[in-house]
């Protein structure tokens, strides 16, 4: 019986790849290296056999998210190599087909909103060389060893398809068609009422009222006061803004701040190691704490886990979910991977549950060791796992959701 691999990609994650000549680059731009946990036999001599991987992804590396400019004097300009070219397909059945003609995606000079030729959260060829390598990697660990079969869902953005694309085409390398037709492979999509692969309030309204009842705590309101307001302040005239900054516009900065380090372009003197550390630290507070708002279970509940769900019928809110998390920024195209495995030399059919980030295994907390049984998997994917969606989802503090909106609920489409 083949195994089957399911992708899926994210676009919450921070970070990127790829050194420059003779530089260190922080952690968060990303790693060349990958090294898989090869599978161990278990205290009892028992052995394990591969049934199924889910690889949960973020996007490479990339230009910024936000329209608003960085700061002022700016100096970077990009230059994209990577564009997409497609064209129309009319049979959703026919998986080989004969191109006589593409069109490709040209940005118009003067009319983006960076200096250079490229789009606002645009996927680089670095980061398409990082998922490239991660589908080599994920075929040295699996494919090779094995018959599968891919699926492969991401979201509408050119920055999830060409991921998805760069790792499909590392994972199974194209080969000359015989026939002189070229292989269509499908990449599933959704709109964003619908889409799960992130926490969404659109399809769970409750996630935004414990966003809103989290900014709303003694705990939050006592941090902002002590060491957000002052940190917004302290970076605000480092940079001589002229606008007051919010907890939303510090992600903005921050996204500036990152993608310009690991692209080897200038950043402000003003900015010092310290400051743009300490920038990356609020950021991670405030997200992992309003992940744990009222508890990790509830808030995943209402947000990943209905992908979780997904993946059970199938990061860092999925290594939250799982209370896996080191409480640190995924890098670009890092992966986590959930495998089922069946143990081979046992009496009785019987499963487990790895969980490897990075391709090192991590051992889930409310598991004796791993891998996981599947009967603790279970009982606690019951406790993640919305049951009853229109109860689970419904806004039960409506006055809350009357008052002035919190940063993240307020947040518009912004890639980060």
């Amino acid at each position: 019986m083949s195994a089957r691999v399911f992708l899926v990609f994210c676009v919450y994650f921070f970070s990127c790849n790829v050194l420059n000549a003779g530089a260190t680059l922080p952690e968060y731009c990303g790693k060349e290296s990958y090294s898989y946990s090869p599978l161990r036999k278990g205290a009892k001599g028992q052995g394990y056999e591969l049934k199924q991987v889910h690889v949960i992804m973020r996007h490479g590396d990339r230009t910024r998210a936000g329209m608003a400019p960085c700061w002022a004097n700016d100096t970077a300009v990009w230059d994209c190599l990577l564009t997409s070219a497609s064209l129309p397909v009319v049979k959703h059945d026919i998986h080989d087909i004969t191109v006589d003609r593409v069109y490709r995606d040209v940005y118009m000079t003067g009319r983006n909103d960076m200096q250079g030729d490229c789009g606002l959260g645009h996927l680089t060829f670095k980061g398409y060389k990082q998922q490239e390598l991660n589908g080599q990697n994920l075929r040295k660990a699996y494919i090779d060893t094995d018959s599968f079969l891919l699926t492969i869902p991401a979201m509408k953005s050119f920055l999830e398809q060409m991921s998805a694309q760069a790792l499909a085409l590392g994972l199974f390398p194209a080969s000359s068609p015989s026939s002189g037709k070229s292989q269509v492979v499908d990449i599933n999509l959704m709109d964003k009422d619908y889409d799960d692969i992130e926490p969404n309030p659109r399809v769970c309204p409750k996630l935004e009222q414990y966003e809103r009842e989290f900014y709303a705590t003694d705990m939050w309101q006592k941090h902002y006061n002590e060491q957000t307001k002052p940190l917004l302040i302290e970076v605000q005239q480092a940079l001589g803004l002229e606008y007051n900054l919010t907890s939303y516009g510090l992600s903005h900065i921050a996204d500036c701040l990152f993608v310009h380090t690991c692209h080897g372009f200038p950043i402000p003197s003003t900015i010092s190691d310290d400051l743009m550390a300490r920038i990356g630290h609020e950021l991670e507070f405030m997200w992992y704490a309003s992940y744990s708002y009222p508890t990790i279970q509830k808030y995943s509940q209402v947000g990943i886990g209905f992908l979780i769900g997904e993946i059970w019928e199938v990061s860092h809110a999925i290594l939250q979910a799982f209370n896996a998390s080191d409480y640190k920024w995924s890098p670009y195209a890092s992966m986590i991977q959930l495998e089922l495995l069946q143990l081979t030399n046992g009496t009785t059919t019987d499963y487990v549950v790895r969980l490897l980030y990075q391709g090192q295994e991590r051992t889930i907390p409310y598991c004796r060791g791993s891998p996981c049984s599947l009967g603790q998997f279970k009982e606690y994917i019951g406790e993640i796992v919305p049951q009853d969606p229109p109860t689970d989802c419904k806004v039960t503090n409506p006055e809350i959701m009357n008052g002035p909106h919190p940063p993240r609920a307020r947040r518009a489409r912004v890639l980060f």
